[in-house]
Order: C-alpha cells, then sequence, then structure tokens
C-alpha cells in the first residue's frame, strides 16, 4: 500500500486545479485517479470557446483548457492513474481503486 498526503478522484477541470493548487500550497504526495483514458474530464467534449476567461485571462475551447491544467499537472510531476476506478473510501481514508494495468 502506498501512502498519499492527498488522494484526488476524478483528473477533470476541479481535480486538476485542485491537485495543482495542492502542490503550490506545498503538498508533496499527490495521486489523481482518472476513470476515464485521458485526464480533462467533460471538458474534452466541449469544443465551443468560452473557457478561461477568468484563470488563463483568454478564451480557450474546453479541450485547450483542460490542456492547461494538464500541463500544469505534468510540470509539477504530480502523478497520476488512468483507466482506474475507485472502489471504495473508508472511514480511515484508506481508498481502494482497480484498474487492469495495476489490479486491486
Amino acid at each position: 500500500m502506498t501512502n498519499y498526503d492527498i488522494v484526488i478522484v476524478g483528473g477533470g477541470p476541479a481535480g486538476l486545479a485542485a491537485a495543482v493548487s495542492a502542490r503550490n500550497a506545498g503538498v508533496e504526495k499527490i495521486l489523481i485517479l482518472e476513470r476515464d483514458k485521458e485526464l480533462g474530464g467533460i471538458l474534452n467534449q466541449c469544443i465551443h470557446n468560452g473557457f478561461g476567461l477568468h484563470t488563463f485571462k483568454e478564451e480557450l475551447t474546453g479541450p485547450e483548457y483542460a490542456y492547461r491544467f494538464i500541463e500544469k499537472v505534468l510540470d509539477a510531476k504530480i502523478e497520476y492513474k488512468l483507466n482506474t476506478m475507485v472502489m471504495d473510501i473508508s472511514k480511515d481514508r484508506v481508498v481502494t481503486a482497480m484498474s487492469r494495468e495495476d489490479g486491486m
């Protein structure tokens, strides 16, 4: 079992932003668990403009906005696992996840 300071369930915009914010606040051991085959969540389907005005001060499509956060996660060397489903989170904060690559 590996211990993390923070485990974030979901690699969509909120999860990516949370991971980057945690790293900026000094948290070292962060893991993002994403059930899909890529990070970015629903933003990858939102091809219209309108994202990013508040955060990046420019108008971006959903995929462009997601990619900005993905770049931040990669630059910060935040660990993530794709194709991974969270099965349980216990009262003691033990996260049980499953993937074809890693098993349970």
